[in-house]
């Protein structure tokens, strides 16, 4: 849904800080992990501001949200493994809270065979009917059966939910009927669909007060600093404006690009090209709404259940859970396939802006999310629903590269280091993990003890094993341009007792 509106001339305070952040391009940022309970150093990269902003809209205490960060890097770093080694058995993966308050990341499998091996990688695993590929072929019936003949606009959309192992059907609630037909024709089986009813329905989020970026006639939320060669830009959504639409800056007036791509609807998907770069530098971080940054450390995809926070014009820096990838949302415009729901709210101005992961992660870009009728917002509903657009495919799609500052003359620094993690090790099993920054790419390399290593921009762990009575002593080193440094652990007895 676009709003139109004339752009503003007057220059005041409120407009004076916005053109300064717009000169900032905003990041996004993606995190995930395992059963590992955070220790101090796993929050103290993360702005405190962050953290509060986790605590606000997540409903989580300073210790809890360091622990959902902790296991959210664990979770991206084995979650490329544990698809390997299931291979055709893979049903699925996410992030859980249980009653003792752990996080857990869970690997589910349609063989005994393939929660052998999930659980040979330190993670618990379910034993489930589908395999994600079933899912997502019953899915795509639906999309195909969608494009072919468009259904009702009571039905807002579908998804698989890989929780609980079954494609997930949403609706008015006054349109169930139409949805079993739907369902009907696509011929997918009826005990793997499971129907909900949304509290709104889906909407794109145009901006209303335009803070960040006008085009003629509208405005957005600016989401990713991108290169492509020797041009610099930004990610954005798609239906914001088509292509060779030009763009300025907040005070409406200053020149700043021009629509190089744009996809709308099917996906949501656009770029802008910087014409005026003297006045549009890139900058690596997005804005927290709070008086600082959050950096944009890379753009690993975080993965069901992890934390995910955005930032747009209007409702500012907002988090929640990713709660279901490939999404089809029927909005107004015509149905958008490959989207990301999220727990996020969400409101009109934020279309285009970012969602990244409190360590700095680039999920997406706002896209749009189910909005009750006469509100300008959803944050006010218990249970919000967003819709983002991923941003690997906007960025292959138009051949971009997301920009992450670069440069660094220095050594990694290790921020972090715990061997073994106790917390997470027992059964001849053992857990060791190291955080660092570095202002260039790096590598990591683990010595003396047998297993498997799992790395992820900023994090790596080791999952060993070993037998009763053994001694056991680990030494990681991270190495970028610059030079290396290393960390070694004390010598300690194989964890025998059960895992905690």
């Amino acid at each position: 849904m676009r709003e139109h509106r004339n752009i503003p001339s007057s220059r005041n305070r409120r407009i004076a800080r916005a053109v300064a952040l717009c000169t900032s391009v905003l990041v996004s940022s993606a995190v995930a992990s395992s059963v590992l309970a955070a220790t101090p150093s796993d929050a103290s990269a993360v702005d405190a501001r962050v953290i509060q902003a986790m605590q606000r809209d997540l409903g989580l205490d300073a210790q809890a949200a360091a622990r959902l960060l902790r296991t959210e890097r664990s979770a991206t770093a084995r979650l490329p493994q544990a698809r390997q080694r299931l291979g055709a058995s893979y049903a699925g993966s996410w992030i859980e809270q249980g009653k003792d308050g752990r996080f857990r990341f869970v690997v589910a499998a349609t063989t005994a065979e393939g929660v052998a091996r999930a659980r040979a990688l330190g993670v618990e695993s379910r034993l489930v009917q589908r395999s994600l590929a079933q899912l997502e072929s019953a899915k795509g019936q639906l999309d195909r059966l969608g494009r072919q003949s468009r259904p009702s606009a009571g039905v807002h959309g579908w998804y698989v939910d890989e929780r609980t192992n079954q494609v997930v059907v949403e609706t008015d609630g006054r349109s169930r009927d139409a949805a079993i037909d739907f369902i009907a024709r696509s011929g997918i089986a009826v005990d793997a669909v499971r129907f909900e009813t949304a509290q709104a329905a889906p909407r794109t989020t145009q901006i209303v007060g335009g803070e960040r970026y006008y085009t003629p006639s509208a405005g957005c939320s600016i989401a990713f600093p991108v290169t492509r060669g020797a041009d610099t830009g930004f990610a954005t959504a798609g239906h914001c404006a088509t292509v060779g639409t030009p763009t300025y800056g907040a005070n409406g007036t200053t020149p700043q690009g021009v629509f190089d791509g744009s996809f709308f609807p099917g996906a949501d998907m656009g770029w802008v090209r910087i014409t005026n770069t003297p006045a549009w530098p890139l900058r690596n971080w997005v804005n927290n709404y709070a008086g600082g940054t959050v950096p944009i450390n890379g753009g690993s995809e975080a993965p069901v259940g992890a934390a995910v926070c955005r930032s747009g014009a209007t409702t500012g820096y907002r988090c929640g859970t990713i709660t279901a990838k490939n999404v089809t949302v029927n909005y107004p415009q015509g149905a958008t396939y490959g989207l990301t729901r999220s727990s996020a709210c969400v409101g009109f101005g934020d279309s285009g802006g970012a969602y990244i992961t409190p360590a700095g992660q680039a999920q997406g870009v706002t896209s749009g999310g189910n909005i009750p009728a006469g509100s300008n917002d959803n944050c006010g509903l218990g249970a919000p629903v967003s819709y983002y657009q991923p941003l690997q495919p906007l960025l292959n799609q138009y051949a971009l590269t997301l920009y992450t500052g670069g440069g660094g003359g220095s050594v990694p620094v290790i921020t972090g280091f715990a061997c073994p993690d106790m917390a997470n090790s027992g059964g001849g099993m053992y857990v060791c993990y190291a955080t660092y920054t570095s202002g260039s790419p790096a590598t990591s390399a683990w010595s003396g003890g047998g297993g498997s290593a799992y790395d992820y921009s900023g994090y790596t762990e080791f999952v060993g094993y070993c037998s009763s009575g053994q001694r056991q002593q680990l030494t990681v080193t991270i190495t970028n341009s610059a030079g290396a440094v290393a960390r070694t652990s004390g010598n300690f007895n194989c964890p025998t007792g059960p895992i905690p």
